[in-house]
């Protein structure tokens, strides 16, 4: 769905973890409990030893405690278009680096980590974000992007009663390879379908390796690298 106007995260991060709980409710009563999923997913896929974690679009910080859990070794950094969020996410997770996104530019990371971001981005500047990320991977390093399943039904309607995507514009599965590969000029390592059982049914998560290539999962994930 697509709203008249652009989401302004500052007017939600009093009520942000509220708000995605109610949405969630169905699926689990923790919502670290998809955080700590993604993030799992991304130790899966990463480099040996990354020094330098970005957690690009990080809203209050709800994968941050997961990302310096899994990458004790690395230096996390988080950055966010909302003043608030970083605020909020300064005064909660002091072991991160605030990274303002004017400041960005001429760094480098090993791991770039991208939830559920991409669907805010206005459609004709989703290539501009993908090359700007190509230009923050260090070499060898890798690129997570993980975004909802527009083929989904539920996911569908979360988004649609959801307050802060009221500007979303769900991007299909192929299309986000495609902008990974062609306009990020990225290699995809990894890429599929997840999220396919709620929390009540997690002891079944080991069998999604498997079912990666079914449209059925509540999101999907891709990774690419150089």
């Amino acid at each position: 769905m697509v709203g008249n106007k652009r989401v302004n995260f500052d007017d939600y991060v009093d009520q942000y973890e509220s708000l995605l709980q109610g949405q969630l409710a169905f699926f689990s009563k923790d919502r670290g409990y998809f955080s700590h999923y993604k993030v799992a997913l991304t130790k899966e896929f990463s480099p040996v030893s990354p020094k330098r974690v970005l957690d690009f679009g990080c809203g209050i910080g709800l994968s941050l405690p997961f990302l310096v859990r899994y990458f004790p070794d690395a230096k996390v950094f988080a950055t966010d278009l909302s003043e608030r969020s970083l605020s909020h996410v300064a005064q909660c997770f002091p072991e991160v680096t605030i990274q303002r996104d004017e400041a960005l530019d001429g760094n480098s990371y090993d791991i770039i980590f991208v939830s559920g971001v991409f669907h805010h981005v206005p459609s004709q500047q989703r290539e501009m974000v993908m090359k700007r990320l190509e230009g923050l991977l260090a070499k060898g390093g890798r690129l997570f992007i993980f975004e909802h399943n527009p083929f989904n039904p539920m996911t569908r309607r979360m988004v649609a009663t959801c307050p802060f995507d009221e500007d979303a514009e769900l991007i299909t599965y192929p299309s986000m390879k495609r902008l990974i590969g062609e306009s990020g000029g990225l290699k995809i390592f990894a890429a599929g379908y997840c999220l396919f059982f709620p929390q009540s049914l997690s002891r079944l998560r080991h069998l999604e390796r498997f079912l990666r290539w079914l449209p059925a999962g509540g999101q999907y994930f891709a990774v690419g690298g150089k």
